[in-house]
């Protein structure tokens, strides 16, 4: 294959610490599917057949075991464990496996869930042999309707202020809000030799990085050497766009068969971008150019170039919160539908008792019992469950091994694993921690009931 994926499944899930105090985040269930499992099957789908998987050293064998049994993937997969005691950041994990980076690749987060076709962001980097090209999405605008479960809080903000070209494709500015505000003026500041060769710039604050990329194999080696650089998104990607107006620090290059690089030149990345001479003589017969205007050449002689396919239709998000992990899970039965359009929306190995009122937008999953009279609105009913007669369960997410008491209503809360919810509870807008037992008659609303040592982190 032409790149080698990647799936960083590594993270501590610290925006959402009240599901992944006891579940990875990268096992969480979605639709019944473990999140790592939707970033497996969009490579799959692709046609690739292996992959490099990262994650913490707790749960690789728990990973493996669910993709396996339970996803039952078919792509030969590489784990590749952390240490649990050590804090890598996503550039960190790339550096951990540099030496099995063989060639161009492909990196997708686990919790990036999208029915986009990757030849879309494939056709840029090659159409443009781009240093690395990323995958945006609108941001989602937040409505009132759906309460985010769990106490209220006041929203970070965490826009990214991104340039483009005329075209709408080259990425040539990036920072984030939190950068900004850091700033004594708290004004965006550009360099003048931007406007020198893009002197139209569009700038949007209305996008998301779905932290999907693929990048060429030299940056990978500059890694390498800059273990100062710890976050992709917020230190590599801003650095590679900033670096695709810079000059090389010296004329000369050592000669490649030279063992040792004088430390000036190293910290140099234009030092890192092999020479190409058959590739330079494409690009000036080329009868495409990257811009508008009467401006040198296609690429006005920038040997980095950073690029962006920005999705305008279709599922794409990124399930990194708790407002984003239970949206996904409302949307996610027409997506797996669309996969596998055989497959039903109550597993067949569930037991209806009686009468029901199941939503064609609800999943109900393995060996699940649902009692008589019960109501299931865009919900997911995870394995295992046991739902008591005359329940009400609305925008909500029950995982696994959970029982919901007789004559209970369930509202826009999220039921960790193994949760007990006693007869004739209601529970709005609230999440509910692992193993958790709620007394019968209980009434909460905006609350997360978990264990002391499992409180949110806001």
């Amino acid at each position: 294959m032409e790149f080698q994926p990647v799936v960083l499944a590594a993270g501590r899930g610290s925006r959402m610490t009240d599901l992944t105090s006891q579940v990875p985040k990268a096992l969480l269930p979605i639709g019944n599917m473990p999140m790592l499992w939707y970033p497996i099957n969009t490579l799959q789908r692709a046609g690739f057949e292996e992959a490099i998987v990262i994650v913490l050293d707790s749960y690789c064998a728990e990973a493996q075991k669910l993709l396996v049994e339970i996803c039952d993937v078919k792509m030969r997969l590489d784990f590749v464990s952390i240490p649990d005691q050590d804090y890598m950041g996503t550039a960190d994990s790339l550096r951990y496996i540099k030496d099995k980076i063989k060639r161009d690749i492909l990196l997708i987060s686990c919790d990036l869930i999208m029915d986009i076709s990757l030849h879309h962001i494939v056709n840029i980097f090659r159409t443009y042999d781009a240093t690395i090209t990323m995958l945006l999405c609108s941001t989602p605008e937040q409505t009132s309707e759906i309460p985010v479960p769990g106490p209220k809080s006041k929203k970070r903000s965490e826009r990214d202020f991104i340039g483009f070209d005329e075209k709408g494709n080259r990425v040539l500015f990036m920072t984030s809000e939190a950068d900004l505000t850091d700033m004594d003026d708290d004004k965006i500041k550009f360099r003048k030799s931007l406007f020198k060769k893009h002197p139209n710039v569009n700038i949007r604050s209305n996008l998301t990085d779905c932290h999907l990329y693929l990048m060429k194999k030299w940056v990978i080696n500059y890694l390498a050497d800059n273990k100062q650089i710890s976050s992709l998104k917020g230190e590599l990607i801003p650095h590679l766009v900033k670096k695709q107006f810079a000059r090389r620090k010296k004329k000369d290059i050592p000669n490649t068969n030279e063992s040792i690089i004088s430390e000036d030149v190293k910290s140099d990345i234009l030092s890192y971008i092999p020479e190409n001479d058959m590739s330079g003589v494409i690009q000036d017969m080329s009868t495409w150019i990257d811009h508008t205007g009467d401006m040198e050449d296609c690429f006005h002689g920038d040997k980095i170039r950073c690029y962006a396919y920005t999705v305008t239709g279709g599922l794409c998000v990124r399930t990194n919160t708790v407002a984003s992990y239970c949206e996904t899970n409302r949307q996610i039965q027409r997506y797996l539908m669309s996969v596998n359009k055989d497959m039903p929306n109550v597993h067949p190995s569930a037991t209806l008792k009686g009468k029901q009122q199941i939503g064609t937008d609800c999943l109900v999953g393995e060996s699940a019992i649902v009692g008589e009279k019960v109501s299931v609105k865009r919900s997911v009913v995870g394995r295992h469950c046991t739902v008591g007669d005359k329940v009400k369960i609305t925008n909500s997410v029950l995982m696994d091994h959970t029982h919901i008491g007789e004559g209970c209503s369930i509202q826009g809360s999220v039921i960790a694993a193994n949760a007990h919810i006693g007869e004739k509870c209601e529970l709005k807008d609230c999440i509910v921690g692992s193993g958790q037992n709620i007394g019968a008659n209980s009434k909460y609303t905006n609350e997360a009931l978990v264990a002391e040592e499992e409180m949110l982190e806001f």
